[in-house]
């Protein structure tokens, strides 16, 4: 848009120096001319065609000396371009129709020749800076979007650091409670059990028989807590991570978009799956990297577990294993489905109704 209104100026100027030399036909056809060629120019604005249309107007000078008074606009795109030195080829025009020209035809040529340039020059670095704050601009957006995606990675990791940590603690305090407590419980009631034995007093034996009972409820109340602890802070997730990092076979990308948890059952038997095709890759396929895909859809869990490999023995497609078996017998029994193929790696695709339709069944 600059170029555009430098050019109107430069234009406007030029016109008037003509106008005010001479006013005929040739007047209004070097006008028509000019504007075709700076209209050309500004649609296909390149070097080449700027050289094209510059050589055009040279030519026609020879023959319409009225042109001459627009050579500062047909210069226009010429200075500052990787052709520059071009422009010098006004001279020759200019020679030929020496004695054509008058003192204040000359003065007015170098003037506008000279507005030209400073008005080129000023666009020139008004672009270029422009240039530049939209590089700074795209950089600091680039430079923000790494900062934030940063943040939001640190905030997750923190997150999953503290799950972790408060899973560990309540698994801490359940050891705890078990080795402790139970223990001493435990060991009560085997105590009042050699008491009842050896005491023949049936009031007495009533009593201890009532604590005994009481310790035993109190026994499997701690029991019942501990289990529930204890399935309530194992994280899938961050077992799976174990089991991903200790794995050095290959690479291993794990992708858990799961945001309900699920029965301990389940965690086990996802857990002793991805073990068992893990096993597997490393023993039948010359894989370079597996996929664990979790992904949580409206009615159902899915799972892939799959490799790059390409050698796969043909009796794993063809013949359980007891490793596969159990692979199926686990889903099978949790009502959900499994498939495992070796045609084009290991690939093994599980789908398990959500709660909430496996109790409607």
């Amino acid at each position: 848009m600059e170029k555009i209104l430098d050019k109107i100026i430069i234009f406007i100027c030029c016109s008037i120096f003509l106008f005010n030399d001479s006013a005929d036909v040739y007047t209004v056809v070097s006008v028509i001319i000019v504007i075709s060629l700076i209209s050309f120019n500004i649609a296909f604005d390149i070097p080449a065609v700027h050289i094209s249309s510059y050589a055009a107007f040279l030519v026609m000078c020879y023959f319409l000396p009225e042109l001459l008074h627009f050579i500062p606009l047909m210069c226009y795109d010429l200075f500052f371009e990787p052709y520059k030195h071009v422009s010098i080829a006004a001279i020759f025009p200019l020679y030929i129709h020496m004695e054509e020209l008058r003192l204040i035809m000359a003065v007015w040529l170098c003037a506008l020749l000279l507005l030209t340039y400073f008005l080129k020059m000023r666009t020139s670095a008004l672009i270029s800076t422009r240039h530049d704050w939209y590089l700074v601009r795209d950089e600091l957006k680039e430079q923000s979007e790494r900062l934030r995606n940063r943040n939001r990675e640190l905030l997750e990791r923190q997150d999953y650091e503290i799950t972790n940590a408060t899973l560990n603690e309540r698994n801490r305090i359940a050891r705890e409670i078990h080795d402790t407590v139970g223990h001493l419980l435990s060991s009560s009631i085997l105590q009042i059990g050699a008491l009842m034995a050896v005491t023949k007093d049936e009031r007495q034996r009533e009593a201890l028989s009532q604590v005994k009972d009481t310790l035993s409820q109190g026994m499997n109340s701690i029991r019942s807590s501990i289990h529930n602890i204890h399935e309530d802070s194992m994280n899938l997730e961050a077992k799976l991570n174990e089991l991903k990092d200790n794995f050095t076979f290959c690479e291993v990308k794990l992708n858990y978009k799961i945001t309900t948890d699920f029965t301990m059952k389940e965690k086990y038997t996802f857990l002793y799956i991805v073990k068992e095709a893990l096993s597997n890759v490393m023993k039948h396929s010359n894989a370079t990297a597996v996929s664990i895909v979790f992904a949580e859809l409206p009615g159902f869990y899915r799972i892939i577990i799959e490799d790059n490999g390409t050698l796969v023995k043909s009796q794993m497609g063809r013949q359980r294993g007891m490793g596969v078996s159990g692979m199926y017998d686990r889903i099978n029994g949790l009502g959900g489905n499994i498939n495992i193929s070796c045609e084009n790696g290991y690939r093994i695709f599980i789908t398990l109704p959500k709660v909430s339709d496996k109790e409607g069944k």
